[in-house]
C-alpha cells in the first residue's frame, strides 16, 4: 500500500484503473467498482486513516462516481477536506465537492462557512479555489452570505482573483439578478458606461 505510482497516487489506485480499463464486460467493471466502493467505505470509516490517504480515497471516490456508481457515503469526507490547512488537500476537497454536490444538496450549508473563511485568506490560491466553488455551489439562498466578500475581492491585488470574483458575480446575476442589481450602477460608474 505504500508504493507510489504516477502522479502521487498509490500503486493500488493505478492497478484499479488498469483493471477497470482491461475489464471485458460492463458486469466485470461493475464488480470491480463495487468491490472498490466497499473498500473505500471501510477505509474511510477508520478514524486513524492519515490525511494523505484520505486525499487519495477522495480521488478514488471521484473516479467511482465518474463511472456512474453512487459514492455518496464519501461526500462528507470531501466536505471535511475543504477545511484542511494544506493547500493541496483543500484544493482536492473543493474539486471533489464541486463534482459531487449540486447547489441544492444538503451538505452545501456545511461548506458555506469554509468558503467565507477561505475568501478572507492571505493566500490568493486559497481564495481562487473558494471562488471556483462559489461559482459552482452557491445557490440563491446563500448568495447574501458571500456577496460582500466577493465584491471586496474586486479590489484584490492579484488579477486572477479579480477575474474569478467577476465570474462569481456574473453567476450570482444569472441565478438571482435582484441580489446584485444594486451593483450594476456601481460597475457602470467605474467602467464609464
Amino acid at each position: 500500500m505504500g508504493s507510489q505510482g504516477g502522479f502521487g497516487q498509490s500503486k493500488e489506485f493505478l492497478d484499479l484503473v488498469k483493471s477497470i480499463g482491461e475489464s471485458r464486460s460492463k458486469s466485470e467493471e461493475d464488480r470491480i467498482v463495487l468491490s472498490e466502493i466497499e473498500t473505500l467505505r471501510r477505509r474511510l470509516s477508520d478514524p486513524d486513516v492519515p490525511k494523505r490517504k484520505i486525499k487519495e480515497y477522495i480521488v478514488r471516490l471521484v473516479y467511482v462516481e465518474m463511472l456512474g456508481h453512487d459514492a455518496s457515503f464519501g461526500h462528507i469526507y470531501a466536505v471535511k477536506m475543504t477545511h484542511d490547512d494544506n493547500l493541496l488537500s483543500k484544493r482536492t476537497g473543493y474539486l471533489a465537492v464541486t463534482l459531487f454536490l449540486n447547489e441544492d444538496h444538503d451538505l452545501i450549508i456545511l461548506i458555506v462557512n469554509t468558503i467565507q473563511k477561505d475568501l478572507r485568506s492571505d493566500n490568493y490560491l486559497v481564495v481562487c479555489v473558494a471562488l471556483n466553488a462559489v461559482c459552482r455551489l452557491i445557490n440563491e439562498e446563500t448568495i447574501p452570505a458571500v456577496l460582500p466578500q466577493v465584491v471586496e475581492l474586486l479590489g484584490h491585488p492579484k488579477e486572477a482573483v479579480r477575474k474569478k470574483a467577476i465570474m462569481a458575480l456574473h453567476r450570482f446575476y444569472q441565478k438571482s439578478p435582484s441580489t446584485v442589481s444594486h451593483l450594476v450602477s456601481n460597475f457602470r460608474k467605474v467602467w464609464g458606461r
